[in-house]
């Protein structure tokens, strides 16, 4: 009952930030906060119809918060104000990625007609009626994607943005922090259920905190969004502003330590030492190469490019059941990657079709990383198109970082972003977050350069077009088409 209310109460917190604050902070708040707040064990089933959960509820009240109440702000807060027009991106290449995702997931339930026998074991055939489903489900995904390309696109809209994700980690690091001490048990005394399995939070003599996500994994790589963002938010102050933004970084840091996320950890320790040390232009360059890497990831390591032998000597040296569990990772791999390849271009669909099983209908495979399980259910289609939706943008930042004059809030995002595409490789931990990050850094280069801090836009260069959007030039006084209202 209380899991049911929550989730459906949320659509009138998303009015009431949309009509009382800025349209970048409803956003930020609708999306972010409920990802936080609310359960996963209540969703509303409709035939041919996604579910309506968490994810999907926030989204839609969102779309249509912004759509009947979000409002230009008062002259002094223009900038915050600022929104791209329409929802559906003007970038021909977001454009082509955004069909491709839609036409994909179609093409997916039309390709995979055939029920599969593993002895005992029967998968259903997909019938051209789960395509409503499976098309409602990729776009209900998308919607925090397109609004955050169109109102946290301006770097002011862009520090809301950061703020909210430092707000939201230091708040959440109190729950957290009493899960570490007292166990993971706050969504079973305040929801009724615990979301994952008990024993993989039971870390170094300790706990391993959840709060209300899905796993701790997801909470740790939440909070090392949260430290790149308090760290990006310190480079860019001064006085007792950049003070503050420190000790927010050390407590931040200090609770990533304290939720045992060896690998979060670890990603930002390596982030977090770029944006300290290296000016705003190397952290767009250096999240612009990551990104490129991990968007042909897959092709390598289907290659054998990948040196998987020498990450495993290196993982034996320090712990040799970490590297025991990292070889049982790199053979689950093969073999999805295996499966995978026998529908290359669309996969497998859903129902559990992509995994591996032997002529007595035992699963073979264990599904982590979320690029694998992309490529098996959706194909090669799927994956360039909701990679290439993602990461495109941040690779594409980084070749025109000087024509638009990047500033250090656009850099922090790219790097917490980079953190949790960095983790999909071995967990599948993208949220509705993840989308709302790729979605600002999207907007922000079809925004072009930007000319003035109240809001005005002018081209990135005289004459200049982009392989990425088309630039047109504009004068100062046609910028108020690109504000809302």
């Amino acid at each position: 009952m209380i899991s049911m209310i929550a989730v459906l109460s949320w659509p009138v917190v998303v009015f009431w930030l949309f009509a009382s604050r800025p349209p970048a902070a409803a956003v930020t708040a609708a999306i972010v906060g409920a990802y936080l707040l609310l359960p996963r064990n209540f969703s509303i089933e409709l035939p041919a119809v996604p579910s309506l959960d968490k994810d999907s509820i926030p989204a839609l009240a969102a779309v249509l918060a912004a759509a009947t109440l979000a409002r230009p702000m008062p002259h002094k807060a223009l900038a915050p104000g600022m929104v791209l027009p329409g929802l559906w991106p003007r970038s021909r290449m977001l454009r082509i990625l955004l069909v491709m995702m839609l036409a994909g997931a179609v093409a997916t339930i039309l390709t995979n007609g055939d029920t599969l026998r593993y002895g005992p074991i029967i998968l259903p055939a997909l019938r051209p009626y789960d395509a409503a489903s499976f098309l409602g489900i990729t776009l209900f995904t998308l919607l925090p994607f397109l609004l955050a390309r169109k109102y946290l696109a301006h770097p002011v809209a862009q520090r809301t943005l950061l703020i909210g994700l430092v707000v939201a980690g230091l708040l959440y690091s109190l729950p957290a922090l009493y899960e570490v001490r007292f166990s993971p048990q706050l969504s079973r005394d305040i929801y009724g259920y615990f979301p994952h399995d008990w024993r993989q939070h039971l870390r170094a003599g300790g706990f391993r905190p959840v709060v209300f996500l899905h796993h701790g994994l997801w909470l740790a790589i939440f909070f090392c969004g949260s430290l790149l963002a308090s760290l990006a938010l310190w480079r860019s102050s001064s006085g007792k502003d950049r003070m503050r933004w420190l000790v927010a970084s050390s407590w931040l840091f200090m609770t990533l330590v304290l939720s045992k996320g060896v690998g979060a950890l670890g990603i930002g320790l390596l982030l977090g030492a770029i944006i300290v040390f290296l000016p705003v232009r190397l952290q767009v360059i250096g999240a612009s190469a990551l990104a490129a890497t991990l968007l042909v990831f897959p092709m390598l390591r289907g290659a054998d490019m990948v040196p998987t032998d020498t990450a495993l000597i290196l993982a034996e040296g320090v712990d040799p059941d970490r590297a025991a569990s990292l070889r049982y990772r790199f053979d689950n791999e093969d073999i999805l990657l295996d499966k995978a390849n026998d529908r290359p271009v669309f996969g497998w669909g859903g129902w559990g079709r992509n995994r591996v099983f032997d002529s007595e209908g035992e699963d073979l495979s264990v599904t982590d990383g979320y690029w694998v399980i992309v490529i098996g259910t959706q194909g090669w289609v799927g994956y360039l198109a909701q990679f290439g939706l993602l990461l495109l943008p941040m690779i594409f930042l980084g070749m025109r970082w000087k024509q638009l004059a990047l500033t250090p809030e656009t850099a922090g995002l790219t790097l917490a972003l980079t953190a949790n595409m960095i983790d999909l490789i071995p967990n599948a931990t993208l949220t509705p977050v993840t989308w709302l990050l790729a979605g600002a850094l999207a907007g922000r280069l079809e925004l072009g350069r930007i000319t003035d801090t109240v809001g005005q836009l002018g081209p990135a260069e005289p004459g200049h077009r982009s392989a990425y959007t088309r630039q047109t030039r504009r004068h100062p006084a046609q910028t108020s088409a690109l504000r809302e209202g």
